[in-house]
């Protein structure tokens, strides 16, 4: 690092060490490949926004216009050219986990039609439903392990964006709607409804084969707010529309579909509209599944809310400033399932629902952690607030948190790692003292959206027993004026001191070079010191004169 960027640094207030700790590294985790969808997925960058947008910043797609292109079909992903560039770039991108595929829609458009008898349409199912099959069966065999998402598709609206527009039977998609035989919603709906239910028990009964219906989910997230354009007509409010189906004889709404300007597409979808869908299939499947070796939900109303100050408990995660008190949020996890080894990672993902004012959601943010729990019991109350905590940092944070419904992911510092111990509850507090702002975030009544501790296994870590006898560690003079000398016979190498005020705000943090540390800049009072040893943590009160 140059002398520049370290004086540039250092006029900002962040130290070097904390620039290389927050530092991101993004990395390939999807592989998409398909049809028009799958491009329109990647001009619009659809994954890396959404994934984004769920906290997952470091975890980004890969595609190009061999593996995503306009009008394929099953059978393009049959042929030596796109199986071998798919084996390319799974060797080129280590990192790749997931391949979402969406293929099978143009088969359908292209050789479905109203007449044919019901042996024919069955016949056409079983035919594309055994090609999708076969690339899926090429792909896991290249990499055994790879999980497959097939996408599916939701509803199309041929019959209202082509009989609206000006442009009749000059329509781009009019060719392909005649050729179909001009089918109802629900004639072409229910033919994508076979269809995706054949890949959904394929993927039901094969391991690392997903998919998530949801052919309706456009009718559920826009609505139709203002009547359809054609019989049935009609209208409904967003989020009014069942899930996953939504209503088969109606299209999805027009509004979602891309827009050219002089017209509406039929079948693909608005920006918003594949957000909204790569975002559905991210809350059921992909937010989940990009989790690391182990992740625990706060799924308990109980154990997890806010404590104020002034005496406020709710069960409601609220963080700054709100109603003339300052709010922290306290989060409970089960570690019972985790593996008895190290870790080398450790993040918090939590969801914004509300915000006023400023968010807190920044540099000033503290995390608190305590092994077991903060208080007198594992039940949310005020002293909690005064509690000693195990240790406590500021976290690196990642994500959006532009817009409601975004989440943020807090990835802890190193020295939390020991504290995370299998068979253990553990407790967070999240506090944002200076904060002139609000944030209300979702809590465990709905399991898709409760805060969420991921963590990434790695060589065993020393766990921390505190260190009970005197005579191993003096610290003078004590009180002090400022400078503390530290005589021990434990090794200080790779040791951090942390200094707490009464109320277990963090003071001081920093890593020994010697065997002093200068306290002069802390206001007079009495503090907490924690001399975090590879061999254990010692605890000692001293006091600034």
């Amino acid at each position: 690092m140059n002398i520049r960027l370290l004086l540039f640094l250092a006029l900002l207030g962040v130290s070097a060490r904390s620039f290389s700790q927050c530092a991101e590294n993004p990395q390939p985790k999807v592989l998409l490949v398909g049809d028009s969808w799958a491009f329109f997925m990647s001009v619009d960058q659809t994954i890396n926004t959404v994934f984004s947008k769920w906290g997952h910043s470091d975890c980004t797609f890969y595609t190009n216009i061999t593996l995503a292109e306009n009008g394929a079909e099953t059978d393009d992903f049959l042929t030596p050219a796109k199986q071998n560039e798919i084996l390319a770039k799974l060797d080129e991108y280590p990192s790749i986990e997931f391949i979402h595929l969406s293929i099978g829609g143009n088969d359908a458009l292209g050789d479905w039609n109203i007449n044919y008898t019901q042996g024919q349409t069955d016949t056409l199912i079983e035919d594309i439903s055994q090609r999708l099959l076969d690339v899926i069966t090429f792909i896991k065999t290249a990499r055994p392990n790879i999980k497959v998402f097939w996408s599916g598709y939701v509803y199309p609206n041929f019959g209202e964006v082509i009989e609206t527009s000006f442009l009749g039977e000059n329509h781009p998609f009019f060719g392909t709607w005649d050729g179909m035989g001009q089918p109802t919603f629900q004639q072409i709906n229910d033919i994508l409804n076979v269809f995706s239910h054949r890949a959904e028990v394929y993927a039901d009964t094969t391991d690392n084969v997903d998919y998530v219906s949801c052919p309706g989910l456009l009718q559920y997230t826009f609505g139709q707010p203002d009547p359809l354009g054609v019989a049935p007509g009609g209208s409904y409010a967003a989020f009014t529309q069942p899930l996953p189906f939504g209503d088969p004889s109606y299209p999805s709404p027009k509004e979602s579909m891309r827009d050219y300007g002089l017209t509406k597409d039929c079948f693909h979808l608005s920006p918003r509209g594949y957000r909204d869908f790569i975002g559905y299939h991210t809350r059921k499947f992909y937010h989940k599944a990009l989790m690391h070796d182990f992740y625990a939900v706060a799924d308990s109303i109980e154990l997890n809310g806010s404590l104020s100050a002034n005496g406020s408990v709710s069960d409601l995660l609220k963080l700054g400033e709100l109603d003339s008190g300052n709010y922290a949020s306290l989060l409970t996890f089960n570690l019972a399932t985790m593996a008895d080894t190290g870790i080398t990672k450790a993040s918090l993902f939590i969801r914004r629902e509300e915000l006023a004012g400023a968010t807190p959601v920044n540099g000033a943010m503290q995390v608190k952690i305590k092994a077991g729990y903060f208080g007198g019991s594992i039940l949310l109350e005020t002293a909690d607030l005064l509690a000693q905590p195990s240790t406590q940092g500021a976290p690196c944070i990642f994500g959006a948190n532009q817009e409601n419904g975004d989440w943020v992911r807090l990835e802890l510092p190193e020295y939390f790692y020991p504290y995370l111990q299998t068979g253990n509850t553990v407790q967070f507090i999240l506090e944002a003292p200076t904060a002139t702002g609000s944030i209300l975030f979702s809590n465990a009544t709905e399991p898709d959206f409760a805060p969420v501790l991921d963590i990434t296994y790695g060589p065993k870590t020393v766990s921390v027993v505190e260190v009970k006898n005197d005579v191993l560690v003096d610290i003078y003079p004590n009180p002090t004026t400022g400078l503390l000398n530290i005589n021990t016979t434990l090794d200080l190498t790779n040791t951090t001191i942390q200094i707490h005020d009464i109320t277990g705000r963090l003071m001081l943090s920093t890593v020994l070079t010697g065997t002093t540390v200068d306290v002069a800049a802390l206001p007079a009072g009495i503090y907490s010191l924690q001399l975090i040893t590879p061999k254990g943590t010692f605890n000692k009160k001293i006091v600034r004169n």
